[in-house]
């Protein structure tokens, strides 16, 4: 058989999944890429599966199963979902907020934080390149969603920024209005490949269970292998803020997130959770 095809983000954020994960698998590849375009691939068939965008899972439930108790996810703080904005989140409305090409869900989270919560309307520019490739637009906008390993980068530096910018961190404003996590992602796969492949699946998932359970026992040890340049001392906090279950009170929070987007009418039906059975 050819090997299945299962994607992951291309970010720091995936380190303690991936630094002990089996290389050269008989089974399965990894693939590394950006989120949005990881759901492109889902969606096309190019790969069978992947650590998707929560919206992308919620748009299209009756497709996929969910392998259990992963995700990334957190409590608060998050440090890679921020938004750089120039005023006050209050004085942000008819305001121009550029979007980092590389999201759906934390968009989607934003929306809802500042027309819901928050009770303004920007406008939202969803750009074709990330803040460092940008000129003119900079002077334009009043804001800028910022993900992953740009938003890392960009809040350590804050060079590329407006000095007097103020910086919201998304998850950290969903725990102060929701009082819940925040899941911005789930390791999701194909409804037949799940049929087809099941066996494979389940060793992919303990092989996955594995490498998580190792790399937060030896966390600092991975962080000074890692490939970003910024202090080690910062990513491995960076890494603590972050976790990678899908336990009962991520679920609840991850539907909550779900009936936001119905109310909004970004999706069509509130997803039911189901799962790719490991045992």
């Amino acid at each position: 058989m050819s090997k299945l095809k299962l994607g992951s983000p291309l970010y720091i954020n995936t380190l303690p999944l991936l630094f002990y994960f089996p290389q050269n698998n008989p089974y399965f590849e990894i693939i590394l890429e950006v989120p949005k375009k990881l759901n492109q691939s889902l969606a096309r068939g190019e790969i069978h599966g992947s650590l998707s965008s929560s919206i992308f899972y919620a748009r299209n439930f009756r497709k996929y199963l969910i392998l259990p108790d992963i995700s990334i996810s957190a409590v608060g703080e998050v440090k890679s979902v921020i938004l750089y904005h120039k005023v006050p989140l209050e004085k942000l409305d008819g305001k121009k907020i550029g979007i980092t090409p590389e999201t759906e869900s934390s968009f989607n989270l934003l929306k809802i934080l500042l027309e819901n919560f928050i009770g303004v309307r920007p406008q939202y520019v969803e750009l074709s390149k990330n803040w460092e490739s940008l000129a003119e637009e900079k002077n334009e906008l009043s804001g800028y969603l910022a993900i992953g390993d740009e938003a890392l980068t960009l809040q350590f530096n804050n060079k590329d920024t407006n000095r007097s910018a103020l910086i919201t961190d998304l998850a950290e404003l969903w725990l102060k209005y929701t009082h819940l996590p925040f899941v911005f992602a789930l390791f999701i796969v194909r409804d037949d490949v799940a049929k087809k492949y099941r066996e494979e699946l389940k060793e992919f998932c303990l092989n996955l269970y594995h490498a998580r359970a190792r790399s937060f026992s030896n966390l600092k040890e991975i962080v000074e292998k890692s490939y970003l340049n910024l202090p080690k001392e910062f990513i491995f906090n960076y890494l603590t803020h972050l976790e990678y279950d899908f336990s009962g009170l991520k679920q609840r929070a991850f539907m909550t997130f779900c009936e936001y987007l119905l109310k909004k009418g970004l999706i069509k039906e509130l997803p039911e959770l189901r799962f790719f059975e490991v045992l």
